[in-house]
C-alpha cells in the first residue's frame, strides 16, 4: 500500500526546487551558448557569402581587365606591325629608288661607252681601211 503523508510534499518540493535549479544553472547556460555558437555560425556563413560575393565579383573584374589588356595589347601589337611594314616598305620604296638610279646612271654609262667605243672602232676601221688601200696601191 501506498501511504501519502508529508514525506510526499516534501519529496515533490524538493524535486521542483532541484527541476528549477537545474533550469537555472545547467539547462539555461547551455542553451544560451549553443544559441551562441548558432548565431557566430550564421553570422560565418553569411560573411562567407559575402567574401564569396566579393570573390566572384573580383574575378570577373579580373576577366574583363584581362580582356580589356588583350583587346589593348593586339591593337598594340598591330600598331606596332602596321608601323614596321610601312617602314619596311618605305625602306625598300627608297632603295628601289636608289637602284633605279644606279641602273639609269649605270645604263647611261654603257651607252657613253659604248658610243665611244663605236667611235673608237670607226676611227680604227677608217685607219686600218686606209692602211689597206695604201697597201694594195703601193703593191699595185
Amino acid at each position: 500500500m501506498l501511504y501519502v503523508d508529508y514525506t510526499l510534499l516534501i519529496q515533490i518540493v524538493q524535486f521542483l526546487v532541484i527541476i528549477f535549479l537545474g533550469k537555472k544553472m545547467i539547462l539555461d547556460p547551455v542553451l544560451a551558448t549553443i544559441e551562441g555558437r548558432d548565431s557566430k555560425i550564421d553570422g560565418m556563413k553569411d560573411e562567407a557569402e559575402q567574401l564569396k560575393e566579393k570573390v566572384e565579383q573580383y574575378r570577373a573584374d579580373y576577366a574583363e581587365k584581362m580582356t580589356e589588356m588583350r583587346v589593348e595589347l593586339a591593337e598594340h601589337h598591330k600598331k606596332i606591325k602596321d608601323d614596321a611594314s610601312k617602314e619596311a616598305a618605305a625602306k625598300v620604296q627608297a632603295v628601289k629608288v636608289e637602284i633605279d638610279g644606279k641602273v639609269a646612271a649605270a645604263r647611261a654609262e654603257i651607252t657613253v661607252q659604248s658610243a665611244k667605243a663605236k667611235d673608237e672602232m670607226n676611227a680604227m676601221v677608217a685607219e686600218i681601211s686606209d692602211m689597206i688601200v695604201d697597201r694594195i696601191m703601193l703593191s699595185a
